[in-house]
């Protein structure tokens, strides 16, 4: 025999409690008397509360404890051997095709497999995509199932459903039988499950693209929307708070149409929705301002030297800069020496040498890594470059011959870029290359700028927050909160994430609840956007279970057998109590 819930044998406490109860009862017989005055004051009063007496052997108390050992065993859930229970593997298209009415459908055909299981029958859901994922199970109660069911909500872009079916067989074992529900006709129907697809042919529109960009005054919303079936016009709204900024309808002459709206200064977060149809996911888009990504650079140099090098003019001209004080707040570092860094701190040292050392003035040739980040665009065409004669640490990025002029030094908290350079001498700091250097190593400090690394995701995308990582800062402790209120804790480390599963616009909270970010999630993706190849249909399996010949019993025969007993038991208890009541 097998129990297939356990922890229902706890139920057997109740013995032992029916046994106390039968050592403390006490129940007087009644006696006709023809007047109290015939007997003692002391045979009149009762003792108070109940004592303990002998234990009387009656099928009353037989009775009882046969009853609650049997409701343990019930409880229990036994099993005998000789018969298999049937094993409910379903795969769940994840789609987000399905929302266009197949969910529905594929729910309820799930259902009614599970609600038809017999007794000891057990369900696996899977949901298809990238990495499939299990909804319930392995092996779980159809309660169970029935429940995951109705927290399923298909919201993927177009992916193989191969991995999902994969693991279905793994889990299915010898016996399972798996089902795969979907809303299109398999390309080639697997032969070792059951296909239904519940699927319909409809009409769709789609935003495809979405995007807020900067211009002169103000900002621009291009848009581009798709048109999938016998659509003729797409209408669309543009929103920000509860104002409506534009209501248009534009024609789709080969199914798609463009629009570009200039949105009024100031506007904060913009919301495009379109007429509601088929597959609602994709009618709407939210839209954050463009982020403001500051780099703070700290400057230690001595100041004759920041005059040679001209560089209050050149991060003048730097756009998205600001000079901070305390050097463990600033994303970069300018100084003659080196220091110790943070995580994510980048470090120009200025290296000539020794004051009185050798200098030597380089024309070119250059050997230049134009792959680095930081060199992007440099070329040094008629530099004259006065270096002194020593040797930099780290990975050679400019050279002159032997004499290496620039280098990266990569460390555990951050990196260093060694500058070999004299400008007292030389034509490096009016050249055109001078600010392009500096405006290269500017952009990729400001990667390191705390905050949403992008506040505009797909649906799938993996949505990044980057911490600061001070003493005591808001971010030492980061909530994401998504649309419908889901909060998910963000693990240890400098850079954070989580994958939206909802869209519209999610929240990064800090430690004291303050809102640190918001970021945006929507669904994009023109071929589940196109409906009109869903179909409704069936394709059974051709390959026969590779444990065909075991025979499928309803294991819940044991418990009906139970409970018929139980109650037996409970119905002679009463009858037996009743019998010898006066």
């Amino acid at each position: 025999m097998t129990l297939l819930q356990p922890l229902g044998l706890l139920a057997l406490l109740a013995v032992p409690a029916i046994v106390v109860l039968h050592l403390f009862r006490r129940q007087l017989r009644q006696r006709r008397a023809a007047g109290l005055f015939l007997f003692a004051a002391d045979r009149l009063i009762a003792d108070a509360g109940r004592t303990r007496t002998r234990l009387l052997h009656t099928p009353s108390l037989w009775l009882e404890c046969l009853a609650a050992t049997l409701l343990a065993l019930w409880l229990a859930g036994p099993s005998f051997g000789g018969a298999r229970a049937r094993h409910l593997v379903f795969v769940l298209d994840d789609s987000a095709s399905m929302q266009a009415g197949a969910q529905a459908r594929a729910a309820a055909a799930v259902r009614q497999q599970v609600s038809a299981l017999g007794g000891g029958g057990v369900v696996t859901l899977l949901r298809t995509g990238p990495r499939p994922a299990v909804l319930a199970g392995p092996a779980a109660r159809p309660g169970d199932a029935l429940a995951a069911l109705a927290g399923w909500r298909p919201v993927q872009r177009r992916h193989d459903p191969g991995p999902a079916l994969d693991l279905a067989r793994e889990l299915a074992g010898d016996d399972g039988e798996i089902t795969f529900c979907t809303d299109g006709e398999p390309v080639v129907p697997p032969a070792d499950c059951d296909v239904l697809a519940f699927g319909a042919a409809l009409p769709n529109a789609a935003i495809l693209t979405a995007q807020r960009l900067p211009r002169a005054g103000g900002e621009e919303l291009h848009l581009r929307f798709g048109g999938f079936g016998r659509l003729d016009a797409v209408a669309f709204t543009v929103s920000s708070g509860e104002q409506a900024l534009l209501t248009r309808e534009l024609p789709l002459p080969d199914g798609f149409a463009d629009a570009v709206v200039a949105l009024p200064p100031g506007t904060r977060t913009v919301r495009v929705d379109l007429r509601a149809d088929a597959l609602p996911i994709d009618d709407t888009a939210w839209l954050l301002p463009l982020p403001e990504r500051v780099v703070a650079v700290c400057d230690l140099l001595p100041a004759e030297l920041r005059r040679q090098l001209a560089l209050d003019r050149v991060l003048a001209a730097i756009p998205g800069v600001r000079h901070e004080v305390d050097a463990p707040r600033a994303q970069l570092l300018l100084t003659d020496r080196p220091g110790a860094l943070r995580p994510g701190q980048c470090e120009v040292v200025l290296a000539p040498g020794a004051p009185d050392g050798e200098r030597d003035a380089w024309r070119g040739p250059f050997v230049i890594d134009r792959t680095h980040p930081w060199l992007l665009g440099v070329q040094l065409q008629g530099v004259v470059w006065l270096a002194g004669r020593r040797e930099l640490p780290g990975n050679v990025l400019v050279a002159a011959g032997a004499q290496a002029l620039l280098s990266e030094e990569v460390l555990d908290a951050g990196r260093r870029l060694w500058l070999d350079l004299d400008a007292r001498a030389g034509n490096l700091v009016r050249a055109p290359d001078w600010p392009v250097l500096w405006a290269n190593v500017v952009e990729r400090a400001r990667l390191e700028v705390a905050g949403a690394e992008a506040n505009e995701v797909l649906l799938g995308e993996e949505a990044r927050y980057r911490r600061a990582l001070l003493a005591g800062g808001p971010d030492t402790e980061i909530t994401f909160v998504a649309p419908d209120g889901t909060r998910v804790a963000a693990a240890p480390g400098r850079v954070v994430g989580f994958v939206p599963t909802t869209p519209g616009l999610h929240r990064v909270l800090g430690r004291d609840g303050t809102e640190l970010a918001q970021i945006a999630a929507r669904f994009c993706d023109p071929a589940e956007s196109d409906l009109r190849d869903l179909t409704t249909g069936s394709w059974p399996r051709t390959a026969p279970l590779r444990r065909a010949g075991a025979a499928v019993r309803d294991d819940g025969s044991e418990r009906r057998w139970l409970a018929l007993v139980v109650l037996l038991c409970l119905a002679a208890d009463w009858w037996w109590l009743h019998r010898r009541s006066p």
